[in-house]
């Protein structure tokens, strides 16, 4: 069984997630605002197909395996991931603004983590995309074409160099 917009919808209009806020910048680059959520019963070349339909054909999803892993080491190696990709902070002068993993935790549950420089895109814009990218699935899942990405100016906070 596959996921459908509505069973996505809901999980990530109620679970976003942040990591607590560094008390500086992060030295690489920009503040990121972050989201995690869990899905269910995913498949996972047609979610990052939804997502480039979004986000253009150059958007990559990293895919990792940890069904190896017990759960509680799979929450604490999380944990760790995400507090050092908020350290981390994504670059302002150049490519990607953006960045996304999916985990695969059990032979059906997936977590989703995403993050995006806060100053080229703001919270807003960012639950736009998920909704955008979450409609692209649909649409792929019913063996339509993938839709074609927006204009990205309505989807940026602010001008680049700000």
């Amino acid at each position: 069984m596959t996921a459908t917009s509505e069973e996505l919808r809901p999980l990530w209009a109620v679970r976003p997630a942040r990591p607590p806020r560094p008390a500086a910048d992060p030295p690489q680059g920009g503040r990121t605002e972050q989201f995690v959520l869990t899905l269910t019963g995913l498949l996972p070349l047609v979610y990052e197909q939804a997502w480039q339909s979004v986000l253009g054909p150059g958007f990559r999803l990293e895919t990792v395996d940890w069904r190896a892993t017990r759960p509680q080491v799979q929450d604490a190696r999380l944990a760790e991931r995400l507090a050092r990709e908020t350290a981390t902070g994504l670059p302002l002068d150049r490519g990607p603004w953006t960045h996304a993993t999916l985990i695969r935790r059990d032979d059906r549950t997936w977590t989703f983590a995403w993050r995006y420089a806060r100053e080229l895109t703001d919270r807003r814009a960012g639950l736009r995309l998920l909704d955008r990218a979450t409609e692209a699935y649909a649409v792929l899942l019913r063996g339509g074409p993938p839709p074609v990405p927006p204009r990205t100016d309505d989807l940026l906070a602010g001008p680049v160099g700000r």
